[in-house]
């Protein structure tokens, strides 16, 4: 009987912590399928008119688009390199590599906002200040780093001897890493994909920094549209942080077998 009370309570708490945390997710999703200015707990009804507004407005599909031009673009930039200094960093030994390895640690900390000045600056005299190509730029490099030093965590947790194996068979280092070392890694490169994927697509800051154009710009910019001087457009806004949400989540319930395997170091057979 105190089992059972002890496992109800353990369960009655684990419910209060999960309520608490979806509770700012489903107060949104109930205030975008409500009408304007409903702001009760219970709704005298649901409607779709804010999802049909935002739908009839072809400029947001461009933002769609640029933002998956964005997320792919970078993880296309980011992994190769980020592979090839992470395989570096965990076999082979130089002077500095430990200096290095923390610098991975340490960059990702450095505020954006503070160097947002030098960076448009520098990104105008490149000719790249406005474009789509900027932005992927400016994102890969601010999470290069910290997918370089996850990626060289996956691969040091892999048995030297079966590359030792390959290279004494005659592969080169490139071969033995894009041939032996990468299919062991493969749920770690997910969870590193997925983890670029969801920081580029949230990405607010340097594509309002590094653009003005409509043309240039990406959904997250969008949600600017539903506040404005005279008051927010509550029901517009959760509307558009509900379709926001949908792409990371189905990217992730689509690998999410992969990505767990990778965060907890197993492999997958």
């Amino acid at each position: 009987m105190i089992k059972l009370i002890k496992n109800f309570g353990w369960l009655l708490i684990y419910l209060v912590i999960g309520l608490i945390s979806l509770f700012p997710l489903l107060w949104g999703l109930k205030t975008s399928l409500t009408p304007t200015y409903d702001y009760g707990i219970l709704p005298e009804y649901f409607t779709l008119e804010h999802y049909k507004a935002i739908f009839q407005n072809e400029v947001l599909y461009k933002y769609f688009y640029n933002s998956i031009k964005v997320s792919f673009g970078s993880i296309l930039i980011i992994i190769p390199l980020a592979l090839v200094a992470a395989y570096g960093l965990s076999r082979f030994k130089f002077r500095g590599k430990n200096f290095i390895s923390i610098s991975f640690l340490i960059l990702p900390l450095l505020p954006s906002s503070a160097i947002l000045v030098p960076i448009v600056s520098y990104f105008n005299k490149l000719h790249l200040y406005n474009t789509i190509w900027g932005v992927i730029i400016a994102v890969s490099v601010f999470n290069i780093s910290l997918s370089i030093w996850m990626l060289r965590n996956f691969i040091d947790n892999t048995p030297r001897a079966i590359e030792e194996a390959a290279l004494i068979d005659g592969l080169s280092s490139m071969g033995t890493l894009f041939r032996v070392t990468l299919p062991m890694i493969k749920p770690g490169l997910i969870s590193v994909i997925i983890y670029i994927f969801i920081n580029t697509w949230n990405n607010y800051t340097f594509s309002y920094a590094l653009t003005t154009s409509p043309d240039a710009r990406v959904l997250s910019q969008a949600i600017l549209a539903f506040i404005g001087s005279w008051g927010t457009n509550w029901g517009g806004l959760t509307a558009m942080g509900i379709i926001m949400i949908i792409p990371p989540v189905l990217f992730f319930l689509l690998f999410q077998k992969s990505f767990i395997a990778g965060m907890f170091g197993e492999s997958l057979k």
